[in-house]
């Protein structure tokens, strides 16, 4: 079978893959999407070649700036568009078939919602076109609108939810008809704090229940705190897929010395390179980057008198290592536009 092309060489799939992806709940190969203006007829890539490998059971971040083809992924993998080149499966099973989402829970970056529905009805709704007979739908539609904080008012109109809400409903939807792989496009956006914390806490307990989470985020923190690997995707290329662990470790690592009143000294020769310092209100903070040589730092600072009241390691944030990763990519964001 062939992929449909839009101006690029297309990529039958191989038995070879269709084989290997039943080891695996998202399976990506040479997976690419372009576009053509209509009027220069100029191709633009969205999605270049993404060779990607979701494994049954784990949580996956899906990270990019603004344009580098994360949603436009998600919408291939759902069947919401058709690729250009290339192929994939979802639980062993081709995109191309519909059969591929019937396991699937989707939550897109903009859903769209009957604002004339109320959320136990659109609940059912979702589970009735997920396969669930009207009384199950109707059982689970209550469970899932309680179970995302949203039960207290079962008959309240969507038109008169909040954006917040709304979120919280459509994740529910995802969720209702208890899939085994969940994809979510920006599960946070428009959440509070408390928001964010009940998604990462259903996050939890779906892959408690060995489902295969694969989400989007802009939210940092809580792909941190979530992820068992994280996939990095930039002007529409992958970038790096490395565990949360592996990234934080390639990153760089230092200890800040924090000290009481204004350092009068001077640094020893030669430390200027691996030691820096910052005076601020009330205290003198110095920054060692060779971690190595941690206790002579602080020795040397004992002997010169200084009131030493912290001494703290610090490691690069995964927002500092996107932000390296991002640097380093190929290209501008506006050389890969006028490309």
């Amino acid at each position: 079978m062939k992929i449909r092309t839009s101006g690029v060489v297309d990529r039958p799939e191989s038995g070879h893959d269709a084989a290997a992806s039943q080891e695996f709940a998202v399976f990506a190969r040479g997976l690419s999407k372009h576009y053509r203006n209509p009027w220069t007829l100029k191709v633009t890539p969205g999605l270049d070649r993404l060779d990607l490998e979701v494994r049954r059971g784990e949580v996956m971040g899906y990270l990019g700036p603004n344009g580098a083809g994360k949603t436009t992924t998600l919408k291939l993998l759902t069947g919401l568009i058709q690729p250009s080149a290339g192929a994939a499966w979802l639980l062993g099973e081709s995109i191309e078939d519909t059969s591929s989402r019937r396991r699937l829970g989707f939550l897109p970056e903009q859903p769209y919602f009957y604002d004339y529905l109320s959320g136990v009805e659109y609940l059912e709704m979702a589970g009735q076109l997920s396969g669930l007979a009207g009384a199950e739908a109707s059982r689970r539609a209550k469970h899932w609108l309680g179970r995302v904080g949203l039960g207290d008012r079962p008959k309240l109109r969507l038109r008169k939810y909040s954006k917040g809400m709304l979120q919280r409903l459509g994740l529910a939807a995802a969720l209702v008809h208890e899939p085994e792989l969940l994809i979510l496009d920006e599960p946070m956006s428009g959440l509070d704090p408390f928001g964010r914390r009940d998604v990462r806490e259903l996050i939890l307990e779906q892959r408690e229940r060995g489902v295969t989470v694969l989400f989007s985020s802009h939210v940092l923190p809580d792909v941190e705190a979530l992820c068992d690997r994280v996939a990095i995707v930039m002007h529409g290329r992958l970038q790096r897929v490395a565990t949360v662990a592996e990234l934080m470790d390639s990153g760089s690592h230092a200890v800040v010395f924090r000290c009481g009143g204004q350092a009068v000294i001077e640094l020893p020769a030669g430390w200027s390179e691996f030691l820096s310092r910052r005076d601020r209100a009330g205290e003198t903070e110095f920054t060692l980057k060779d971690t190595a040589r941690t206790r002579e730092v602080l020795a040397w600072l004992v002997q010169s008198r200084l009131e030493v009241r912290a001494v703290t390691p610090h490691r690069s944030s995964l927002e500092d290592l996107f932000l390296a990763t991002a640097n380093r990519a190929p290209g501008t964001p506006d050389e890969r536009r006028s490309a």
